[in-house]
């Protein structure tokens, strides 16, 4: 699994124009993040917005095929592909980065039951 300079950089760049994004290697790709949160993925220059049990049915209803590693054999994927052309037009990309970064934010917060404990940060050096 590659991805090519041209590819990152076309979609980075087509991205930040709708909204401030960053990127860093992850894997066997990049992560695309919007203030700090993970909504998408570039791997095999494809280009996959994260999904979530209320939005996938939107990426189905579209067509767009879902990220499936070859290790995983059976489940849901979290994220779709998103097609090329969406990339030059700003209207439905922003549609589909919000509908992503929200994804990716509640994929990260606790269940409103469950208690929040305020833990310390920890630095730890090599010895």
């Amino acid at each position: 699994m590659t991805v090519s300079n041209p590819f990152l950089l076309h979609a980075v760049e087509s991205m930040s124009h709708v909204a401030p994004v960053s990127y860093r290697r992850i894997f066997n790709g990049y992560g695309i993040y919007h203030q700090s949160v993970q909504f998408a993925i570039v791997i095999n220059d494809r280009l996959y917005f994260r999904a979530d049990d209320y939005s996938r049915s939107l990426y189905v209803a579209k067509r767009m095929t879902a990220f499936m590693p070859s290790s995983i054999d059976v489940g849901e994927s979290n994220f779709f592909q998103l097609p090329d052309e969406v990339l030059t037009h700003p209207a439905e990309l922003i549609f589909w980065m919000r509908i992503a970064v929200e994804a990716a934010q509640g994929s990260y917060s606790l269940e409103d039951d469950e208690p929040q404990v305020e833990l310390p940060i920890r630095h730890f050096k090599i010895r």
